[in-house]
C-alpha cells in the first residue's frame, strides 16, 4: 500500500479548485487590502485632526453637507445655490427666536475693521436682475414681522448708523443712469401706510430723535416731490421754519419769492422787491 493509499487519500480524490473556492479567495485577499488602506487613512486622518488641533480653527460636531434641512419648508424655492438651509417648525410654547443661521462676532482690539459678513458681486449682464442681499418676508398672520431688521446699542462716542449706504457714480457715457441709496416700492394690489415711518419706540425725552429727517449734504435739490398729490406736505400743527433772507419761491422757476428781511415781508419779482409789510407797523387790513 502506497503512502498515499495509507492517508487515506487517492490521486482520484483530490480536492478540485472551484469557482466558488476562488472567489472566497479573492475575498480574503480584498478584506486584508481594504483593511490595511483603511489603516493608512486613518493614521493620516489623525495626522490631520493633530494639525488642525494646533491651528486657529476648531471643528465638531456632523460633517455639513450642501443641503441642511430641519423639516420641509413649503413651497420648494427654485434657487440654483451651492449651499441650502431649511427649516419647518410647528412651535407653539414658550416664546423665543428660532434661527436657521446664527453669528456671533466680537472684536477686542482697537484697531480693527471688524466685518462679521462680507458679500460681494461682480455682474456684467444685460439681461436680468443683480442683487448682493436678497430679503423676502411672507406674512400670513397678525405677529410683527421685518424683512431686514437692525438694531444699534451705542455705549460710546461718535458715529452708530443702523444702515449706511455709500454710493458712487463712475459712469460718463451718452445713456442716462439712475442711481437711489435707498429705493422703496409700492407694488400693491392695496395701498401701504408708508414709504418711510420714523417712529418713538417708547415715552420719555430720551426716546425721540433730535432731527426725524436730516439733510446734510449740498445739492440742487433738497427734497423732490415729482408725484401727484393731493397735499404735498401736511404738516397738521406743526410749523414751516425759515432764517431770515431764506425764499418761499410762488413760481415754478424762483423769480416770484416771499421773504422775511430786516423787519420786513417783502415781495420779490426776481432780485427787485416790488412790495413789502413791515412787521413794526400798527396791525391794519391788507
Amino acid at each position: 500500500m502506497s503512502c498515499t493509499h495509507r492517508h487515506g487519500v487517492g490521486r482520484g480524490d483530490e480536492p478540485r479548485v472551484t469557482a466558488d473556492t476562488l472567489r472566497g479567495r479573492r475575498s480574503l485577499i480584498l478584506k486584508g487590502l481594504f483593511g490595511l488602506v483603511a489603516g493608512l487613512f486613518a493614521g493620516s486622518a489623525r495626522a490631520d485632526d493633530k494639525t488642525d488641533e494646533a491651528g486657529p480653527l476648531h471643528t465638531e460636531g456632523q460633517t455639513l453637507k450642501s443641503s441642511v434641512y430641519k423639516g420641509r419648508p413649503e413651497p420648494m424655492e427654485p434657487l440654483d445655490t451651492m449651499i441650502r438651509f431649511e427649516r419647518s417648525d410647528d412651535n407653539n410654547e414658550r416664546a423665543m427666536t428660532h434661527e436657521v443661521l446664527s453669528l456671533m462676532h466680537e472684536e477686542k482690539g482697537k484697531k480693527s475693521y471688524p466685518w462679521t459678513i462680507y458679500s460681494h458681486l461682480t455682474t456684467h449682464h444685460i439681461e436680468g436682475d443683480a442683487c448682493v442681499l436678497c430679503s423676502r418676508l411672507h406674512k400670513n398672520d397678525r405677529g410683527w414681522s421685518c424683512g431686514l431688521h437692525s438694531e444699534v446699542f451705542s455705549n460710546a462716542p461718535m458715529v452708530g448708523l443702523g444702515v449706511n449706504v455709500e454710493m458712487s457714480n463712475s459712469y460718463s457715457g451718452p445713456e442716462q443712469t439712475v442711481l437711489y441709496g435707498v429705493n422703496v416700492m409700492a407694488c400693491g394690489p392695496r395701498p401701504c401706510q408708508s414709504a418711510i415711518a420714523v417712529k418713538s419706540n417708547g415715552s420719555g425725552p430720551g426716546a425721540v430723535f433730535e432731527k426725524q429727517i436730516a439733510l446734510e449734504s449740498d445739492g440742487p435739490v433738497g427734497a423732490d416731490l415729482s408725484g401727484k398729490f393731493g397735499v404735498g406736505i401736511d404738516m397738521h400743527g406743526n410749523s414751516i421754519r425759515l432764517n431770515e433772507g431764506a425764499c418761499i419761491e410762488l413760481d415754478g422757476v424762483g423769480r416770484v419769492r416771499l421773504r422775511y428781511l430786516k423787519g420786513r415781508i417783502e415781495f420779490l419779482d426776481g432780485d427787485t422787491c416790488i412790495g413789502h409789510i413791515s412787521v413794526d407797523g400798527e396791525d391794519h387790513e391788507l
